[in-house]
């Protein structure tokens, strides 16, 4: 008899049913984890995107759920999201912009903050891949330099470049690619949103070359 069931065992049908068990308790494994983890990672991402989105607004209040509707537009080769940001009367305020550029390691990825006027008040950094202790200076833990986009328009710097390149904006030393990338990126992004809603009306430009 136990020669029979060895012999069983090893018949192609056995093994068919085995992997096929397998299988199925490894998919419906995956299946509970994803139901159980999936509102606790969407969860996180919404904390994450309002701590930023707070930081791009330069503490502005809103009232709106910013990033529950996007305005996806295409801007020389690139995709874009916009988002308005409305205060408790229901009046935008500023727009939002998630977009991307690339640097020396790979994508980096950005959130841009417009008042009305259409001057920045904030630009931070969602991901990127930058080499560490070079190009990861764009993350505002590592430096302030994604602080000097504050208050520039496209109407107050007409030199949206770092300074090697004769730009308005610092290079990082041993690290010029990944600044570049950024400038070049937030210029661009600063462009599809104004292209987007002539509304805005960029500010009137003052003797400093900034607001």
């Amino acid at each position: 008899m136990l020669a029979v069931l060895e012999k069983w065992k090893e018949g192609i049908s056995y093994q068919s049913g085995l992997l096929a068990t397998v299988c199925g308790v490894a998919a419906l494994l995956l299946v509970v984890t994803d139901t159980y983890t999936k509102p606790l990672i969407a969860k996180r991402i919404e904390e994450d995107q309002n701590a930023l989105l707070t930081e791009v607004l330069n503490g502005a209040p809103y009232a709106n759920k910013v990033f529950a509707n996007a305005d996806n537009i295409q801007f020389d080769g690139r995709r874009y999201e916009i988002y308005p940001v409305k205060n408790a009367q229901g009046t935008t305020t500023h727009y939002v912009v998630r977009g991307t550029t690339e640097g020396y390691g790979g994508t980096i990825s950005f959130l841009l903050g417009v008042n009305s006027d259409g001057v920045i008040s904030g630009v931070r950094i969602l991901s990127h891949s930058e080499t560490p202790g070079l190009g990861d200076k764009i993350e505002l833990a590592k430096s302030q330099w994604i602080l000097s986009f504050n208050q520039h328009s496209l109407k107050n710097t007409s030199l949206w470049a770092v300074k090697k390149d004769g730009g308005t904006f610092d290079q990082f030393a041993g690290a010029t690619i990944t600044p570049r990338a950024v400038v070049n990126g937030v210029h661009q992004a600063m462009q599809a949103l104004m292209q987007q809603l002539p509304q805005v009306k960029p500010t009137e430009e003052t003797t400093d070359g900034k607001q």
